[in-house]
Order: C-alpha cells, then sequence, then structure tokens
C-alpha cells in the first residue's frame, strides 16, 4: 500500500514551514498580552489574576484549530495520490529463454545445469504471476516453445521437454533470441522483459544487448557458472549470481518481482485522493463560528479557504457536474478518449470507446449488457475491428431475434461479401506464416485465409491455436494432443527443424558471405 502512495505536488509541504512560525508567533503575541493586560490601569496583583482566566483554552483551542485545519488543507494541496491499476491487463510479457546447449547437461554438484535451468523455471512458474510469460529455447538457433500466456501449467509440461536432442544445431548463440522475440507480437506491440537461464555464451552478445537497450527492456541473465557472471555483466546485462541460484533460497525471485512490480506501475496511473480531506477541513472551520472564538483569526481562514484549490486530477467540471454530465462535455468537443475515461455509464463508456477507435474496449463493456441495441454494437465493434466471423454470427443472431432491427440485415450483407472477398484473396497469396497466437480481445479474425501448405502441417496447426483455445475447446486440445502425444520431444523437434531449415534457406537467397558455411559446420561438429 505504501509502496504506491507519493504525493502528486510534494512542492505544497513546505507551506508547513511558514504557517507554522505563523501560527507559533500568534501564540507568543497573544500570550504576551495576556500576561500584560491591565499594566498601568489596574493593580499589578490583580491584573495577574484577571489576565490569567481562561487563558490556557483562549489561548491555545484557536492556535491548534488553526494549526490543524491549515495542515489538512496544505496535505489537501500536496495531493495524497495512490496507484490505481488500469482496466486492461498487463500484456507486456516475460520471454523466459533457457540454454539448451550440449554444455548445460555438465554438472555442477547432484545436478546439471540444465536440470537446475528447469527448477529455477519450475519455481517461478509455479509461483505465478499476474503477466504473461513465454518459453524459448536457444542453442546455436533460437525457437520459442509456446507463445506469452497465463497458462503455467501448460508452460511447465512443455518445460520438462526441453533438452539439447531438441535442438537443430548447437552452440550458445545468444543474439540468435533477436528473431524470435521480434516475432512475438505482443513484445513487439507492448514491450517486455527477458530472462535468460545459460551456463554461458560463445557470441558476445552485444547486438541482444543493442536490440534490449532499443526496447527498452530489462534483461536478467540467471548465471548457472561463475564465469558466465562478468561476461553478461559487461554486456551491461542484471546478473543473478551462480552463488544465489545455488543456495536454494528465493533471493532470485524478488528480482523478478520487482519487474512485474515496474511493469504494473507502467499500466497504471496516479489517482489525487486529496479532495477527500477537504471535507473535514471545511467541518473544522466552522466551528470557527462558535461563541468564544474571537474574529481575530478570520485573516486566518480566508488565507487557509483562499489556497483550497482543485485536486490535480479534477478539474473545475468537477464541481459542478457529475462523471457522467463531465464526459458529455468532453464527448461533445470531440475528445473521446477522455470522455470515456469520464463516463459512468456503462453505455455512454462504450460508445466512447468506439468513437475512439478503441474497439476491443467497446466490444467487452458491449458484451456486459443484454438488450439488442447493445448486440448490435457489439457487432459493429467487431466489424470496425476487422473480426468479421464474429460480426456476422452477431449479425445473423440478431436477425433471428428482430428480423426488422434498422441496419442489422444491411451490415450482414456488407461484412459477408468482406469476408468473401478476403477469402478469395487469402487463396490468390497463400500466407506461409500465420500469428502465432491470438488474445480473446484481439480484434484481427483469425478464422480467414486460404488452407495452408500440407508441407508442415501439423506445426502450422499449432500456431494457428492459442493456448487459450486449446485448454478451452475439447475437439482441439484432443486433435492436438493426437498430434502430439506419440512423442513431445519428436514433435519439438521437428518443429524447430522446419523452422531452421526455413531460415536457412531465407538467408541463403540474401547472397550469403563467403566461408559461412565453413563456420556453421565447425560449429556442428
Amino acid at each position: 500500500m505504501l509502496s504506491s502512495f507519493a504525493f502528486a505536488e510534494p512542492l505544497w509541504l513546505w507551506l508547513f514551514l511558514p504557517i507554522g512560525l505563523l501560527m507559533y508567533g500568534l501564540w507568543r503575541n497573544r500570550k504576551t498580552a495576556q500576561q500584560q493586560a491591565g499594566e498601568g490601569v489596574i493593580a499589578n496583583h490583580l491584573a495577574k489574576v484577571f489576565s490569567m482566566q481562561n487563558s490556557e483554552r483562549s489561548t491555545k483551542a484557536p492556535i491548534g484549530l488553526t494549526l490543524l485545519t491549515a495542515s489538512l488543507i496544505i496535505i489537501a494541496l500536496a495531493g495524497p495520490s495512490w496507484l490505481k491499476p488500469s482496466d486492461d491487463d498487463i500484456k507486456a510479457p516475460l520471454i523466459i529463454a533457457v540454454d539448451l546447449s550440449q554444455s548445460m547437461l555438465n554438472s555442477e554438484g547432484s545436478i546439471s545445469h540444465l536440470e537446475r535451468a528447469k527448477l529455477l523455471t519450475s519455481q517461478l512458474l509455479n509461483r505465478g504471476s499476474s503477466r504473461p510469460m513465454a518459453l524459448v529455447a536457444f542453442a546455436g538457433s533460437s525457437h520459442q516453445v509456446l507463445p506469452p500466456s497465463d497458462q503455467f501449467e501448460l508452460l511447465t509440461l512443455y518445460l520438462g521437454y526441453m533438452s539439447p536432442q531438441i535442438m537443430p544445431v548447437d552452440g550458445d548463440d545468444i543474439d540468435s533470441l533477436i528473431g524470435v522475440i521480434t516475432a512475438i507480437p505482443d513484445a513487439k506491440k507492448f514491450g517486455f522483459d527477458l530472462l535468460i537461464l545459460s551456463d554461458g555464451f560463445e557470441v558476445q552478445g552485444r547486438a541482444l544487448a543493442k536490440f534490449t537497450d532499443a526496447q527498452d527492456a530489462r534483461v536478467l541473465f540467471a548465471s548457472l557458472t561463475a564465469s558466465a557472471e562478468s561476461a553478461a555483466a559487461e554486456l551491461g546485462f542484471t546478473v543473478i549470481k551462480a552463488d544465489s541460484l545455488l543456495s536454494g533460497g528465493d533471493s532470485w525471485l524478488k528480482q523478478i518481482t520487482k519487474l512485474e512490480q515496474d511493469i504494473i506501475g507502467k499500466s497504471s496511473q496516479m489517482v489525487n485522493q486529496g479532495y477527500w480531506i477537504l471535507y473535514p477541513a471545511a467541518l473544522l472551520l466552522l466551528l470557527f463560528f462558535r461563541r468564544g472564538f474571537s474574529l481575530y483569526w478570520a485573516t486566518s481562514i480566508v488565507l487557509c479557504v483562499s489556497l483550497i484549490p482543485a485536486p490535480a486530477h479534477a478539474q473545475w467540471l468537477d464541481w459542478f457536474f457529475s462523471a457522467d454530465q463531465q464526459g458529455q462535455y468532453y464527448y461533445d468537443k470531440g475528445d473521446y478518449q477522455e470522455a470515456a475515461l469520464r463516463f459512468k455509464d456503462p453505455s455512454w463508456k462504450a460508445r466512447a470507446y468506439y468513437q475512439a477507435k478503441e474497439y476491443s474496449k467497446a466490444a467487452k463493456l458491449y458484451r456486459q449488457q443484454d438488450d439488442l441495441q447493445s448486440l448490435f454494437n457489439l457487432a459493429m465493434s467487431y466489424t470496425r475491428g476487422r473480426n468479421y466471423s464474429k460480426a456476422k454470427m452477431l449479425y445473423q443472431l440478431l436477425l433471428e431475434i428482430d428480423s426488422d432491427f434498422p441496419g442489422a440485415r444491411k451490415n450482414l450483407q456488407i461484412v459477408t461479401q468482406l469476408i468473401k472477398e478476403i477469402k478469395q484473396l487469402g487463396e490468390s497469396q497463400q500466407e506461409e506464416n500465420p500469428p502465432e497466437s491470438i488474445s480473446p480481445d484481439d480484434m484481427t479474425d483469425m478464422n480467414l485465409g486460404a488452407d495452408k501448405p500440407q508441407v508442415g502441417r501439423i506445426q502450422v496447426e499449432l500456431q494457428q491455436l492459442s493456448v487459450e483455445e486449446l485448454l478451452n475447446s475439447e475437439t482441439k486440445k484432443e486433435q492436438w494432443l493426437r498430434d502430439i502425444s506419440k512423442d513431445p520431444q519428436q514433435f519439438l523437434a521437428a518443429n524447430f527443424q522446419v523452422q531452421y531449415n526455413m531460415s536457412q534457406q531465407e538467408s541463403s537467397s540474401l547472397a550469403p558471405k563467403a566461408g559461412s558455411n565453413n563456420a556453421k559446420e565447425e560449429r556442428n561438429d
């Protein structure tokens, strides 16, 4: 709780110094005036008696009350704020890259480096996280084992199948991770962090360091041997030393947790709650009108009231209009993003997101409503977001309920024609590299496109299915399990080999450098 607290305008806290000095000066002056009351007019022993009557209460109570009220107002001015998590899920993945070179089979104590890397990764996956994780294997080449997902049980299952035998070429080419990372859509769009578990690397890794710096990505290097620590540190990676990993503790997990907290912080916003403090301050100000409080304090009251501002996040609208009225104000001005943040009414909030072209957010809100107009708006959101298959089904459902619903039949005809044209285009342009995963809220339609080539058919079908689809559909899960049930390691090895062969064919078509094949053969040897 305290870690997410901060003052929006901490410079206002300096007001405590002059206000405190002012209150002290007033207290001293009033006390002196009371002590000197009646001097030269009545006898000194009588003046002392009369001046001390109710002096403690009359001197301290107004000053203490004023100081308390001023303190509350100053704190409100400083804007005590807390982090409020965003409504969206964290989409920036943590990419876990496990070294599967032959050297990982060497032992350090009772278990090999590879087994230790698996145990550490399992510990991380079993702990869970609020961000998705991807599993990557690298040796002489790098390959994605599973795309970013929060299905940590499935990631743990595939972790057990990872071994040097599934890699198409041996080595420690850490720079080859760049190609795999750039092929992950979520990493490219939302950013990423990288965790590398390795016993060392032959290639210098400067390309990877430069790439992660350019992407503002943080790299944790879990060094399974002491010799690999210096090389990783030279690249600017945050090194988890071998001693802390061999100790068996969970101190290294704190560094992973810090990465996650930083990501949450980036996806959160500071919400100023200072205006709540103004309510008790206003109630305290009413006490100044009680009998026995002198108008001598009117100047202090006016000074405090004049300093009351609107909170940092609240403008003048907050004092006169409700949240929906403010949203309507920004909506009429054409500032749909701000209007969506202001609206409380879900229908208007969804409409503002739709106008702001945030179709996935609008669809998320429309799915929570149960009237026909919201169903039509949901279909429109899918249409605008190019998810034509879902839009078509919704238009058909809407027409089954109400065959005369305005605009539904016309939109259905338009979407049907779009689907037909896209399929025709897909048949003429065979797409050999379909996306590897899809989020349930992703507005891209993955159901369209021509049949994929028969070569590597199993691999292509696996890439088309997301982890969520596999777990939520029993039919797809059974089909997928039948394809890989014979030997999961052999399946991964065949998949990686196909990917490696394709990459070699692509590189050979770009005028390879002389001697590159010899270098590759030497590395294989």
